[in-house]
């Protein structure tokens, strides 16, 4: 009973990473730090494959040219970030002169950033702006928020290279809170919004997790039972419609309506930290009916296939 109980909490934590990125087949690639030249920034993410948060900060990391190692880390045991009283995943450590541990995908990216355009200060003083906070969630549970997470920390000058006018900033902070805060309670929804659904989007864990036959049948059939139900207790948490497509169809046109017509990107003719965000979130369903679904009944597609294309050229 012990390893079925294990097996299970494997396949709730891995589906409740709320997706399934198959995209891994042609976008994710293997970065090593090794590549980077001396004295230079060196990356190491430590992430789940399925997990939106992490897949945001890998299309950050990407689109900015910056070389990074991958650890996979183990959704149950987390040994592989035992080093860490944060026991949540996207975790970034990086070297700038001296090891720095970066938590949370927002202020992961804002404080890479940050450092990247502006040299006045130190990474670890960037991160410094970017304080936990302890918080109480409605279930009585204890978390930490972070402070100013959607700002760069920059100079007058250097925020008027960056952000021309305050509207620019304005709106981008609007859409990457709004990734965080709705766009990605969409996808459990959706990826495990049948029984079929979720049998497909296990078969591909189950597959990439290389269990042992005996392991991987009941990871993925317990598994996919259970992201179902759990996914009808989302829904209801997060007030969504019977037919929880709807709500992706309206938050991806909401999106592609913001953008507009006149602009490749919200970034205008390259994508900002908005773009990339939202890029991010929605890949993790590729391959997925739910994906398939979302480029029939939307206007994204031809957004969506510009970040891929600028993101591959970086």
């Amino acid at each position: 009973a012990g390893p079925g109980r294990l097996l299970l909490g494997a396949a709730f934590a891995l589906g409740g990473s709320a997706g399934l990125y198959l995209a891994a087949r042609h976008c994710l690639r293997e970065h090593s730090a090794a590549e980077l030249p001396a004295g230079s920034l060196q990356l190491t993410l430590y992430q789940y494959k399925t997990c939106p948060f992490c897949s945001k900060v890998r299309a950050f990391l990407d689109y900015h040219g910056l070389p990074y190692e991958i650890v996979e880390v183990n959704p149950i045991m987390r040994k592989e970030i035992k080093f860490s009283s944060y026991r949540k995943v996207p975790i970034l450590l990086a070297n700038a002169g001296s090891p720095l541990q970066l938590n949370d995908s927002s202020v992961i990216i804002s404080a890479i950033k940050t450092y990247l355009i502006s040299k006045r200060n130190s990474l670890e003083e960037i991160v410094s702006f970017y304080p936990p906070m302890k918080t109480i969630t409605e279930q009585g549970k204890e978390v930490f928020e972070y402070g100013n997470k959607y700002w760069l920390m920059l100079d007058e000058k250097e925020t008027k290279r960056v952000y021309p006018v305050k509207e620019v900033r304005v709106e981008e902070m609007k859409w990457r809170k709004w990734a965080d805060d709705w766009l990605v309670h969409l996808i459990s929804p959706n990826v495990y919004r049948t029984p079929r659904e979720a049998l497909a989007s296990f078969d591909y864990i189950v597959r990439e997790g290389k269990f042992g036959t005996v392991e991987g049948f009941f990871a993925k059939y317990l598994g996919a039972v259970a992201m179902f139900f759990i996914s009808k207790r989302l829904k209801k948490r997060h007030h969504l419609q019977d037919n929880v497509r709807e709500d992706l169809y309206e938050a991806v046109n909401e999106w592609v309506k913001a953008v507009g017509k006149h602009r490749l990107f919200m970034g205008g003719n390259q994508p900002n930290l908005a773009d990339l965000a939202v890029y991010g979130v929605l890949r993790v369903m590729e391959g997925l009916e739910a994906f398939d679904d979302m480029m029939v009944h939307t206007k994204i597609q031809p957004w969506y296939q510009r970040m891929e294309e600028v993101i591959q050229k970086a």
